[in-house]
């Protein structure tokens, strides 16, 4: 799949506009001397920038320099300035989280919520079976659509996919062929491969949970990312997967996940990877190859987990893992360290009921 920062099959707006408009959605004002009429193309991620993009950064020591010299703009401190390659202009600002958080608003104000299946039901068709079909949705041959299946605009499935009962496919959703979307599920925003087994009742391409606080309350950053579920991936039901903020959520190829399991915004899952019931995995957490988390586990954001990783069940990842490691415990640790550890702690508690039954 494609690496984008915000996908306008998905995502539109008036973009690209010129320099001066956007800033201004920020209550933001060009610098005297800069080009305010160079075109904003997209918003972008400080971390994944692409051409005409604007972005934001913190502080100063939250970006690398080298990677913004494609950006259109960068919103942030004025002591910015000194880091900044040439090229993008300084949108300078005390606050910039809250100024890209008004640009995002104002541009792409269709992003909350949940996306719409069918802008016109009354051009929809409905099938034999009852479900309802949208006149822009392409389903290829051998697709069973089971009652009350919802097929929003330009969906396009592929053949052999079964759609079960009461399922919603927002608009502009892709689904592979010989897929299997289970009763009540819902997608949006998301691009599926082939053979891919989503079990009832999950729910893809939800809001992230986003917010900023604002001095009238917690204002929701809008989530302009897309789903990407490859090939042969399982998805357990009542699992949700939220997707990215800026980017994507991503689950690679093979990959198995439970029953209830919560997978935040731009979390990025790699290859047969297999994800047990009720685990909680927090934004924008990278997990590796052929790794196995047991039931019940929790992984703080922005952590990293390497290849072949084994976490043991109700195990709290607070640290990166390095690849080929098992760890477990609440913080996780290495998992020989884990036991030493709970063995110490049973022979002192062991120690103290005998010294009290002597006594």
């Amino acid at each position: 799949m494609p690496a984008l920062a915000i996908d306008s099959h998905f995502h539109g707006s008036d973009l690209p506009l010129p320099l001066d408009m956007v800033a201004g959605h920020g209550g933001l004002t060009v610098p005297a001397g800069a080009d305010a009429g160079r075109l904003v193309t997209t918003l972008a991620p400080a971390s994944a920038p692409v051409d005409g993009c604007l972005v934001f950064a913190e502080n100063a020591h939250s970006v690398t320099p080298g990677r913004l010299a494609m950006c259109s703009a960068v919103i942030g401190p004025a002591n910015l300035a000194d880091r900044l390659p040439e090229g993008p202009v300084l949108l300078a600002t005390p606050a910039p989280r809250h100024a890209f958080q008004d640009i995002a608003l104002a541009l792409f104000a269709g992003s909350l919520g949940d996306a719409m299946a069918i802008a016109d039901p009354d051009a929809a068709r409905r099938t034999s079976s009852g479900a309802v079909v949208s006149h822009t949705a392409h389903v290829e041959h051998d697709v069973v659509l089971a009652p009350g299946a919802v097929i929003g605009d330009n969906v396009e499935i592929g053949a052999g996919t079964i759609i079960g009962a009461n399922a919603v496919v927002a608009r502009g959703c892709r689904i592979g062929r010989h897929c299997h979307i289970g009763a009540g599920t819902s997608l949006q925003y998301a691009l599926l491969g082939d053979r891919v087994h989503i079990l009832p009742g999950a729910a893809i391409g939800q809001d992230g949970f986003g917010y900023v606080p604002r001095p009238d309350g917690l204002r929701k950053m809008p989530q302009l990312g897309r789903v990407i579920i490859q090939d042969d991936v399982e998805i357990g039901a009542n699992t949700t997967v939220d997707r990215g903020t800026l980017g994507d959520t991503v689950i690679g190829q093979g990959t198995k996940i439970d029953n209830l399991v919560q997978i935040a915004h731009n979390v990025r899952i790699g290859m047969h990877t297999v994800i047990a019931g009720h685990c909680g995995i927090s934004g924008s957490a990278t997990i590796g190859d052929q790794c196995m988390l047991g039931g019940g586990v929790g992984i703080a954001d922005q952590i990293v987990i390497g290849d072949r990783v084994q976490v043991a069940g109700r195990a709290g990842v607070m640290d990166d893992i390095p690849s080929g490691e098992r760890w477990g415990g609440l913080p996780a640790r290495p998992a020989r360290q884990a036991l030493r550890e709970a063995l110490a702690l049973r022979r002192l508690a062991n120690d103290r009921k005998r010294s009290d039954q002597s006594d």
